[in-house]
């Protein structure tokens, strides 16, 4: 089986994520079956603080969009979107046969599954928003523990803590423990540079609350939805939901939309 990880970072394009990439290898290859290749994909262009900005979280997401069909095209068996926005989720499964899964949506059921309430602990309000939005769309909001719970950093202080994550983990730590007095049981560190520094810290449990290794999760939900695929469980294409043109038309589509968009 052959996975395609898609970062929304810059890394394979700034040196900055090297160590960040490393890990995630590092938690990948962890967790994968012995006969799972992954490839893990970044972006050429990332704008700082994008979740601040939805025009330029639209630039992003287009990046996405077209290693999705990048993978496809390349005998990719699954897309894993791993960044926590989700970016290009229904799109992707709108363009594409292989399945296309992301790592908010899969940790959030997860999350239900191992514990009653679950908080995002997150480094910024921006992302808090988001995350909630997130919670209302996929009708998980009720086990959801909004607080806010937010340790701030910026994504690159997170990149660059992978190589001594003990400073910005104890700020995390003292935030996570607020969520477990509020009545937490499950914690999701998000964005997923926050999931590398719990796995790299060492710790998986805050109190008696589960640490969600949502890298983990992203690349074991893959695994299954190919699996799934393969037996003949597929996602819906009713109108409106997961549609997809079909292979005539939407190249008709593409070769239009080339005039005014970067589509490869």
């Amino acid at each position: 089986m052959k996975i395609w990880y898609q970062s929304a970072t810059e890394y394979g394009f700034d040196p900055v994520w090297d160590d960040y990439g490393k890990s995630l290898h590092e938690q990948c290859k962890r967790v994968a079956r012995p006969d799972t290749e992954i490839h893990i994909e970044g972006i050429e262009v990332m704008i700082r603080d994008v979740t601040n900005y939805p025009a330029f979280k639209y630039y992003e997401k287009s990046q996405v969009i077209n290693n999705i069909v990048r993978a496809e095209r390349e005998g990719y068996d699954v897309v894993a979107i791993g960044c926590t926005l989700d970016l290009g989720l229904e799109e992707g499964r709108s363009l594409v046969n292989i399945p296309v899964v992301s790592i908010a949506e899969s940790s959030f059921h997860m999350a239900l599954m191992l514990g009653h309430l679950y908080a995002v602990v997150t480094s910024s309000m921006a992302f808090f928003n988001a995350f909630k939005q997130l919670t209302e769309k996929y009708g998980v909001a009720s086990h959801y523990l909004p607080g806010p719970y937010v340790c701030p950093a910026s994504e690159e202080e997170i990149a660059l803590s992978l190589k001594n994550p003990e400073p910005l983990w104890k700020k995390f730590e003292a935030v996570a423990r607020r969520a477990v007095d509020d009545g937490a049981s499950v914690l999701l560190p998000f964005p997923t540079f926050y999931a590398s520094l719990a796995l790299k810290a060492g710790v998986r449990t805050i109190g008696d609350a589960a640490i969600l290794d949502a890298v983990s999760v992203l690349v074991k939900t893959a695994e299954m939805m190919a699996d799934l695929k393969a037996v003949g469980v597929a996602p819906s294409r009713c109108i409106g939901v997961y549609a997809l043109q079909d292979e005539t038309d939407q190249q008709r589509s593409l070769d239009r939309l080339r005039k005014v968009f970067r589509i490869d």
